[in-house]
Order: C-alpha cells, then sequence, then structure tokens
C-alpha cells in the first residue's frame, strides 16, 4: 500500500522551535511577579499591562493565566521569554495546511493522527495567548499556551489523538526524499492530576537531521484550558522536564475559572 504524504506534521513543531531560537532578552526588569526578561511587567495585583502608546489595558483571563506560567518558568531557571503575539499568534489559530511532496508516513492508518498532533489550543478561534521561554542553562525551549474553550468537541479530538498516538501509532517510519526516519511516542512519568493529556515524542535517530523531541502536557479547568510543552534535540526523557513542565501548567490554570 502506498505511503500518504504529509508535511504538516512538521509545521508547527519547526515553527515552536524557530520561536524559540529567535528569543532575545528584552529592556525592563520584571515588576510585581518575577517574570523572565522578555516579557512585559505586570503591576501589582496583574491587572493590567502597559500598551505600547503608555495606556493601561486589562488583561484577559488567557494572558493573566500565561503570565502565571511563566512567572514559574522564572523561578525555574528559565530567564528569557519572548509573547507571542500580531501575526503569530494569528498563525497559530490557522489549522495547518497539507502541502505535496512532504513526508510519507507508514503505517499509512497513522499520517492523518500525526497530522493531528499539531493542535494547538488558540485553534479554538476564541480567546488565547502564548508566550516562549528559555535559558541559556537547558538545552530546550519551553512555552505555555492558555486559551479559552469554545469548542469541547476539538478539545477532545486532541486528545483522542493523543491516545492514539500513545497505542495505534506508538512506533511510526517516516520517509523523506532518501532518509527513513523513526518517530517514536511514549506516555511521560507524572504524579495523578498533573494533565489530562500528555506525550512525549521523539523524531529521528541521534545524529539524524531531522532529531527533535518534544514533551507536551495539556489540562483544562473551568472554561481554559493550558498547554505546556518543551522542544528540544534530546534529553527530553529526563523525569525534571515532565516536573517543570507540570509545574508551569498548574501555574497557569490557577488563573483560569
Amino acid at each position: 500500500m502506498a505511503a500518504r504524504t504529509k508535511t504538516g506534521a512538521l509545521r508547527t513543531l519547526a515553527l515552536t522551535l524557530s520561536l524559540g531560537l529567535a528569543l532575545a532578552g528584552c529592556a525592563g526588569a520584571p515588576q510585581a511577579v518575577e517574570l523572565p526578561e522578555g516579557h512585559a511587567p505586570l503591576p501589582t495585583g496583574a491587572s493590567a499591562a502597559a500598551t505600547p502608546s503608555g495606556e493601561a489595558a486589562e488583561l484577559n483571563v488567557s494572558e493573566l493565566s500565561v503570565a502565571s506560567g511563566i512567572s514559574m518558568a522564572a523561578r525555574l531557571g528559565f530567564d528569557k521569554a519572548r509573547v507571542i503575539s500580531g501575526t503569530e499568534l494569528a498563525d497559530l489559530k490557522k489549522a495547518p495546511e497539507d502541502t505535496p511532496g512532504g513526508v510519507a508516513v507508514l503505517p499509512t492508518q497513522c499520517a492523518d493522527v500525526i497530522e493531528s498532533l499539531n493542535w494547538s489550543p488558540v485553534q479554538m478561534g476564541g480567546e488565547g495567548a502564548r508566550t516562549d521561554f528559555l535559558t541559556e542553562k537547558i538545552p530546550a525551549t519551553g512555552s505555555v499556551e492558555v486559551a479559552k474553550v469554545t469548542d469541547k468537541s476539538a478539545l477532545d479530538a486532541h486528545y483522542a489523538t493523543v491516545l492514539a498516538m500513545l497505542t495505534e501509532c506508538q512506533k511510526v517510519t517516516m520517509h523523506q526524499e532518501t532518509e527513513t526516519v523513526p518517530f517514536s511516542t511514549e506516555k511521560p512519568v507524572l504524579q495523578a492530576g498533573d494533565a489530562d493529556s500528555a506525550i512525549l515524542w521523539t523524531r529521528g535517530r541521534q545524529g539524524q537531521g531531522m532529531r527533535q523531541q518534544a514533551l507536551v502536557l495539556i489540562k483544562a479547568k473551568g472554561d481554559y484550558v493550558a498547554m505546556v510543552s518543551f522542544i528540544a534535540a534530546d534529553g527530553l526523557k529526563a523525569p525534571e522536564f515532565s516536573q517543570m513542565a507540570a509545574q508551569v501548567l498548574n501555574a497557569a490554570l490557577t488563573q483560569a475559572r
């Protein structure tokens, strides 16, 4: 049976990595709560932030939740951050589209499942926010994203996708031009209640150009859902990453209702 071609499964992951590599510190020391360099300071009470025009603007729940998650990331040692906004955030809200001549996936029934991994909470189209974070001391880029749940079926469908990747498509082969790349998934070790959905995937063997790992945790609370992820070339199987991701995730959800 001919393998189906998919490239969209790499789109969001590549965007995440490029955003992480582009992170740079900005002027302005954290105030009120501990925030990494590059994140706009929040005034006392975390109820407003300064706009570029200097006028006060009320933050929505998603933005406050992301700030809470980023504050935890700062406490864990991530000292640089980059708020994703404007056209970049708008791009994340668009579901990835297939393009021809990409990656062939075997078994073929896993092609659509891998493609569906490219889900982001802001794709539900409502209120949402995201900030990426990193530190030179840790070779991984993290992100925290929070959005209002406007389509519960879409969230449930993504949970089903993750479950399928962990069961039916736990080991997949991806073919791109002359290179054959393994793609495997596993459930990270977490404590009960840390996340509603969690996956750790590894693409490629060590030394391969497509080598990449991603750890993704998702949890809903009230009308909101938060997603925390790490992406790196390797090393994300270390339990410390799962622990840090869970701490950032649950810190973000303290603002949700």
